[in-house]
Protein backbone atom coordinates (compact mmCIF):
# COMPACT_ATOMS: atom_id res chain seq x y z
CA UNK A 1 0.00 0.00 0.00
CA UNK A 2 1.19 3.51 -0.84
CA UNK A 3 1.15 5.93 2.07
CA UNK A 4 0.50 9.58 1.16
CA UNK A 5 0.58 10.92 4.72
CA UNK A 6 2.95 13.68 5.78
CA UNK A 7 3.73 15.73 8.85
CA UNK A 8 3.56 19.51 8.51
CA UNK A 9 4.25 21.86 11.43
CA UNK A 10 3.84 18.84 13.69
CA UNK A 11 0.34 18.22 12.29
CA UNK A 12 -0.53 14.80 10.90
CA UNK A 13 -1.92 15.17 7.36
CA UNK A 14 -3.39 12.26 5.43
CA UNK A 15 -1.76 13.72 2.31
CA UNK A 16 0.27 16.85 1.41
CA UNK A 17 -2.61 18.74 -0.27
CA UNK A 18 -3.66 21.82 1.70
CA UNK A 19 -6.42 24.05 0.39
CA UNK A 20 -4.96 27.55 0.43
CA UNK A 21 -6.70 30.55 1.95
CA UNK A 22 -9.48 31.50 -0.47
CA UNK A 23 -13.27 31.72 -0.83
CA UNK A 24 -13.40 27.92 -0.91
CA UNK A 25 -12.41 27.89 2.76
CA UNK A 26 -14.67 30.70 3.95
CA UNK A 27 -17.81 28.66 4.67
CA UNK A 28 -18.48 25.48 6.60
CA UNK A 29 -20.19 23.75 3.68
CA UNK A 30 -17.22 24.33 1.39
CA UNK A 31 -14.68 23.29 4.00
CA UNK A 32 -16.55 20.03 4.53
CA UNK A 33 -16.60 19.41 0.76
CA UNK A 34 -12.84 19.99 0.60
CA UNK A 35 -12.38 17.29 3.22
CA UNK A 36 -14.76 14.91 1.45
CA UNK A 37 -12.87 15.35 -1.84
CA UNK A 38 -9.61 14.38 -0.12
CA UNK A 39 -7.87 17.53 1.16
CA UNK A 40 -5.24 16.92 3.83
CA UNK A 41 -5.90 20.27 5.56
CA UNK A 42 -7.41 23.68 4.90
CA UNK A 43 -6.22 27.21 5.52
CA UNK A 44 -9.25 29.34 6.28
CA UNK A 45 -9.82 32.42 4.18
CA UNK A 46 -7.60 35.14 5.59
CA UNK A 47 -8.84 37.69 8.06
CA UNK A 48 -7.32 41.00 7.00
CA UNK A 49 -5.80 43.50 9.38
CA UNK A 50 -8.05 46.16 7.85
CA UNK A 51 -11.12 44.16 8.92
CA UNK A 52 -10.00 44.27 12.55
CA UNK A 53 -9.30 47.98 12.24
CA UNK A 54 -12.66 48.74 10.62
CA UNK A 55 -14.62 46.76 13.20
CA UNK A 56 -12.77 48.51 16.00
CA UNK A 57 -13.32 52.00 14.58
CA UNK A 58 -17.02 51.32 14.04
CA UNK A 59 -17.46 50.08 17.58
CA UNK A 60 -15.61 52.88 19.31
CA UNK A 61 -17.23 55.44 17.03
CA UNK A 62 -20.42 55.31 19.08
CA UNK A 63 -21.18 58.86 20.22
CA UNK A 64 -21.81 57.94 23.85
CA UNK A 65 -18.20 56.78 24.23
CA UNK A 66 -16.70 60.16 23.43
CA UNK A 67 -17.36 61.51 26.93
CA UNK A 68 -16.31 58.36 28.79
CA UNK A 69 -12.57 57.83 28.59
CA UNK A 70 -12.61 54.68 30.71
CA UNK A 71 -15.38 53.11 28.64
CA UNK A 72 -13.63 54.15 25.43
CA UNK A 73 -10.40 52.37 26.41
CA UNK A 74 -12.26 49.29 27.59
CA UNK A 75 -14.29 48.93 24.39
CA UNK A 76 -11.25 49.61 22.22
CA UNK A 77 -9.25 46.93 23.99
CA UNK A 78 -12.12 44.46 23.86
CA UNK A 79 -12.70 44.90 20.14
CA UNK A 80 -9.00 44.55 19.36
CA UNK A 81 -8.80 41.38 21.43
CA UNK A 82 -11.90 39.70 20.01
CA UNK A 83 -11.89 40.93 16.42
CA UNK A 84 -14.63 39.74 14.07
CA UNK A 85 -16.45 37.06 16.06
CA UNK A 86 -17.72 35.38 12.90
CA UNK A 87 -14.19 34.21 12.11
CA UNK A 88 -13.85 32.64 15.55
CA UNK A 89 -17.20 30.91 15.03
CA UNK A 90 -16.00 29.56 11.68
CA UNK A 91 -13.03 27.90 13.39
CA UNK A 92 -15.20 26.33 16.07
CA UNK A 93 -17.73 24.97 13.58
CA UNK A 94 -15.01 23.70 11.21
CA UNK A 95 -13.45 21.73 14.06
CA UNK A 96 -16.83 20.25 14.92
CA UNK A 97 -17.66 18.93 11.45
CA UNK A 98 -14.24 17.92 10.07
CA UNK A 99 -11.35 15.66 11.06
CA UNK A 100 -8.61 17.43 9.11
CA UNK A 101 -6.36 20.19 10.50
CA UNK A 102 -7.90 23.66 10.40
CA UNK A 103 -5.32 26.39 9.94
CA UNK A 104 -6.36 29.97 10.70
CA UNK A 105 -4.94 32.74 8.52
CA UNK A 106 -4.17 36.37 9.30
CA UNK A 107 -3.20 38.79 6.54
CA UNK A 108 -1.23 41.62 8.10
CA UNK A 109 1.09 44.51 7.36
CA UNK A 110 1.88 45.51 10.96
CA UNK A 111 1.91 44.07 14.48
CA UNK A 112 -0.80 46.36 15.89
CA UNK A 113 -3.76 44.02 16.13
CA UNK A 114 -2.57 40.47 16.34
CA UNK A 115 -1.18 39.95 19.83
CA UNK A 116 -4.55 39.60 21.56
CA UNK A 117 -6.57 38.33 18.63
CA UNK A 118 -4.20 35.45 17.87
CA UNK A 119 -4.95 34.11 21.35
CA UNK A 120 -8.64 34.09 20.50
CA UNK A 121 -7.89 32.00 17.42
CA UNK A 122 -6.10 29.46 19.59
CA UNK A 123 -8.94 29.32 22.11
CA UNK A 124 -11.42 28.78 19.28
CA UNK A 125 -9.68 25.53 18.39
CA UNK A 126 -7.45 26.32 15.40
CA UNK A 127 -4.75 23.68 14.88
CA UNK A 128 -2.21 26.19 13.57
CA UNK A 129 -1.89 29.75 12.38
CA UNK A 130 -0.62 31.01 9.04
CA UNK A 131 0.61 34.59 9.03
CA UNK A 132 0.29 36.02 5.54
CA UNK A 133 2.52 39.06 5.86
CA UNK A 134 1.85 41.19 2.80
CA UNK A 135 4.30 44.06 2.64
CA UNK A 136 5.10 45.24 -0.86
CA UNK A 137 8.48 47.05 -0.63
CA UNK A 138 7.39 50.12 -2.61
CA UNK A 139 8.08 52.85 -0.04
CA UNK A 140 11.05 54.95 -1.20
CA UNK A 141 11.85 55.94 2.38
CA UNK A 142 11.81 52.46 3.92
CA UNK A 143 14.95 50.35 3.63
CA UNK A 144 15.14 46.56 3.68
CA UNK A 145 16.07 46.36 7.36
CA UNK A 146 12.98 48.36 8.35
CA UNK A 147 10.74 46.03 6.35
CA UNK A 148 12.35 42.93 7.82
CA UNK A 149 11.91 44.40 11.29
CA UNK A 150 8.14 44.55 10.77
CA UNK A 151 8.06 40.85 9.89
CA UNK A 152 10.10 40.00 12.96
CA UNK A 153 7.92 42.13 15.26
CA UNK A 154 4.76 40.43 14.02
CA UNK A 155 6.27 36.98 14.49
CA UNK A 156 7.64 37.75 17.96
CA UNK A 157 4.38 39.24 19.24
CA UNK A 158 2.24 36.39 17.95
CA UNK A 159 4.67 33.68 19.11
CA UNK A 160 4.78 35.31 22.52
CA UNK A 161 1.02 35.00 22.87
CA UNK A 162 0.12 31.54 21.55
CA UNK A 163 1.35 27.96 21.63
CA UNK A 164 0.01 27.06 18.19
CA UNK A 165 2.48 26.16 15.44
CA UNK A 166 2.94 29.22 13.23
CA UNK A 167 3.62 29.30 9.50
CA UNK A 168 4.67 32.47 7.70
CA UNK A 169 3.62 33.04 4.10
CA UNK A 170 5.89 35.51 2.36
CA UNK A 171 6.59 37.04 -1.01
CA UNK A 172 9.97 36.79 -2.76
CA UNK A 173 10.95 40.44 -2.34
CA UNK A 174 13.82 40.27 0.14
CA UNK A 175 17.39 41.44 -0.29
CA UNK A 176 18.71 38.21 1.23
CA UNK A 177 15.84 35.77 1.31
CA UNK A 178 17.87 32.83 2.65
CA UNK A 179 19.12 34.84 5.62
CA UNK A 180 15.78 36.37 6.61
CA UNK A 181 13.90 33.06 6.33
CA UNK A 182 16.51 31.53 8.59
CA UNK A 183 15.90 34.36 11.07
CA UNK A 184 12.16 33.62 10.99
CA UNK A 185 12.91 30.00 11.78
CA UNK A 186 15.06 31.00 14.76
CA UNK A 187 12.13 33.07 16.03
CA UNK A 188 10.07 29.91 16.32
CA UNK A 189 8.30 29.76 12.97
CA UNK A 190 7.47 26.12 12.21
CA UNK A 191 6.82 26.46 8.48
CA UNK A 192 7.52 28.80 5.60
CA UNK A 193 5.04 29.09 2.73
CA UNK A 194 6.68 30.14 -0.55
CA UNK A 195 5.50 32.36 -2.21
CA UNK A 196 2.66 34.77 -1.70
CA UNK A 197 1.05 35.85 -4.97
CA UNK A 198 0.46 39.56 -4.56
CA UNK A 199 -2.54 41.26 -6.13
CA UNK A 200 -2.09 41.16 -9.91
CA UNK A 201 -2.20 44.50 -11.72
CA UNK A 202 -3.04 45.38 -15.31
CA UNK A 203 -3.78 48.51 -17.35
CA UNK A 204 -6.76 49.22 -19.56
CA UNK A 205 -5.14 51.14 -22.44
CA UNK A 206 -8.47 52.30 -23.90
CA UNK A 207 -9.97 53.74 -20.71
CA UNK A 208 -6.57 54.60 -19.20
CA UNK A 209 -7.38 52.94 -15.90
CA UNK A 210 -5.76 50.43 -13.59
CA UNK A 211 -7.48 47.07 -13.59
CA UNK A 212 -7.04 43.74 -11.90
CA UNK A 213 -4.87 41.16 -13.59
CA UNK A 214 -5.54 37.44 -13.75
CA UNK A 215 -6.46 36.35 -10.21
CA UNK A 216 -5.58 32.73 -10.96
CA UNK A 217 -2.06 31.35 -11.16
CA UNK A 218 -0.69 28.90 -13.73
CA UNK A 219 1.86 26.11 -13.49
CA UNK A 220 4.52 28.24 -15.17
CA UNK A 221 4.56 30.46 -12.07
CA UNK A 222 5.92 27.63 -9.93
CA UNK A 223 9.61 27.86 -10.78
CA UNK A 224 10.43 30.53 -8.18
CA UNK A 225 9.15 28.55 -5.20
CA UNK A 226 10.60 25.36 -6.67
CA UNK A 227 14.08 26.90 -6.80
CA UNK A 228 14.03 28.34 -3.29
CA UNK A 229 12.54 25.28 -1.64
CA UNK A 230 15.20 23.17 -3.36
CA UNK A 231 17.89 25.57 -2.13
CA UNK A 232 16.69 25.88 1.47
CA UNK A 233 14.84 22.70 2.44
CA UNK A 234 16.67 20.77 5.19
CA UNK A 235 19.11 23.65 5.55
CA UNK A 236 16.70 25.91 7.43
CA UNK A 237 15.22 23.98 10.39
CA UNK A 238 11.52 24.29 9.60
CA UNK A 239 9.02 22.86 7.14
CA UNK A 240 8.38 24.29 3.69
CA UNK A 241 5.08 24.47 1.86
CA UNK A 242 4.83 25.45 -1.80
CA UNK A 243 2.12 27.69 -3.15
CA UNK A 244 1.34 29.61 -6.37
CA UNK A 245 1.34 27.60 -9.57
CA UNK A 246 0.68 24.16 -8.08
CA UNK A 247 -2.03 22.78 -10.35
CA UNK A 248 -1.37 19.10 -11.09
CA UNK A 249 0.01 15.93 -9.58
CA UNK A 250 3.22 16.54 -11.53
CA UNK A 251 3.55 19.95 -9.87
CA UNK A 252 3.12 18.36 -6.44
CA UNK A 253 5.73 15.69 -7.20
CA UNK A 254 8.24 18.34 -8.27
CA UNK A 255 7.75 20.36 -5.09
CA UNK A 256 8.14 17.30 -2.87
CA UNK A 257 11.30 16.29 -4.74
CA UNK A 258 12.59 19.81 -4.06
CA UNK A 259 11.88 19.32 -0.34
CA UNK A 260 8.36 20.59 0.36
CA UNK A 261 6.43 18.98 3.21
CA UNK A 262 3.11 20.15 1.76
CA UNK A 263 1.60 22.21 -1.04
CA UNK A 264 -1.19 24.77 -0.99
CA UNK A 265 -3.61 24.84 -3.92
CA UNK A 266 -6.52 27.05 -4.94
CA UNK A 267 -6.42 28.31 -8.55
CA UNK A 268 -6.62 24.81 -9.99
CA UNK A 269 -9.77 24.19 -7.94
CA UNK A 270 -11.45 27.26 -9.38
CA UNK A 271 -10.57 26.09 -12.87
CA UNK A 272 -11.32 22.38 -12.48
CA UNK A 273 -13.57 22.03 -9.44
CA UNK A 274 -12.95 20.25 -6.16
CA UNK A 275 -12.69 16.94 -8.06
CA UNK A 276 -9.18 18.09 -8.98
CA UNK A 277 -8.06 17.17 -5.46
CA UNK A 278 -8.71 13.50 -6.14
CA UNK A 279 -7.11 13.69 -9.59
CA UNK A 280 -3.93 15.21 -8.15
CA UNK A 281 -3.74 12.54 -5.45
CA UNK A 282 -4.30 9.77 -7.99
CA UNK A 283 -1.53 11.16 -10.20
CA UNK A 284 0.82 11.35 -7.22
CA UNK A 285 0.02 7.80 -6.14
CA UNK A 286 0.43 6.44 -9.67
CA UNK A 287 3.86 8.05 -10.02
CA UNK A 288 4.97 6.73 -6.63
CA UNK A 289 3.89 3.22 -7.61
CA UNK A 290 5.76 3.46 -10.91
CA UNK A 291 8.95 4.42 -9.08
CA UNK A 292 8.44 1.96 -6.23
CA UNK A 293 8.01 4.54 -3.48
CA UNK A 294 5.92 3.36 -0.56
CA UNK A 295 5.73 6.72 1.22
CA UNK A 296 6.48 10.37 0.54
CA UNK A 297 9.51 10.52 2.83
CA UNK A 298 11.33 8.14 0.49
CA UNK A 299 11.63 10.76 -2.23
CA UNK A 300 11.11 14.08 -0.43
CA UNK A 301 14.07 16.37 -0.99
CA UNK A 302 15.95 14.01 -3.32
CA UNK A 303 16.60 16.96 -5.62
CA UNK A 304 17.26 19.58 -2.95
CA UNK A 305 20.61 21.28 -2.61
CA UNK A 306 21.10 19.49 0.70
CA UNK A 307 21.15 16.17 -1.15
CA UNK A 308 23.20 17.17 -4.20
CA UNK A 309 25.31 19.97 -2.70
CA UNK A 310 25.71 21.43 -6.19
CA UNK A 311 24.50 25.00 -5.86
CA UNK A 312 25.23 25.74 -9.49
CA UNK A 313 22.37 23.45 -10.51
CA UNK A 314 19.94 25.90 -8.95
CA UNK A 315 21.71 29.21 -9.46
CA UNK A 316 23.88 29.35 -12.59
CA UNK A 317 24.16 26.13 -14.58
CA UNK A 318 20.65 26.06 -16.04
CA UNK A 319 20.91 29.75 -16.88
CA UNK A 320 24.17 29.17 -18.73
CA UNK A 321 22.74 26.17 -20.57
CA UNK A 322 19.73 28.21 -21.68
CA UNK A 323 21.95 30.93 -23.13
CA UNK A 324 24.13 28.47 -25.02
CA UNK A 325 21.48 26.41 -26.77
Amino acid sequence: MINLSTKYMGLELKNPLIIASCDLTSKIEQIKKCEEKGAGAVVLKSLFEEQIETDTEELIGESWLSDHTEAFEYVRGMSMANGPSTYLDLIKKAKEVTDIPIIASLNCVSSRWWTDYSKQLELSGADALELNISILPSDLKRNSEEIEKIYIEIIEKVKGEINLPVAVKVGPYFTSIAKILNVFSKKGVKALVLFNRFYQLDIDIENLTLTGGNPLSSSNEMSNSLRWIALLANRIPCDFAATTGVHTGIDVIKQILAGAKAVEISSTLYENGLEQIGKILAELEKWMGKHNYKNIDEFRGKLSKKETDKTELYERLQYIKALNK
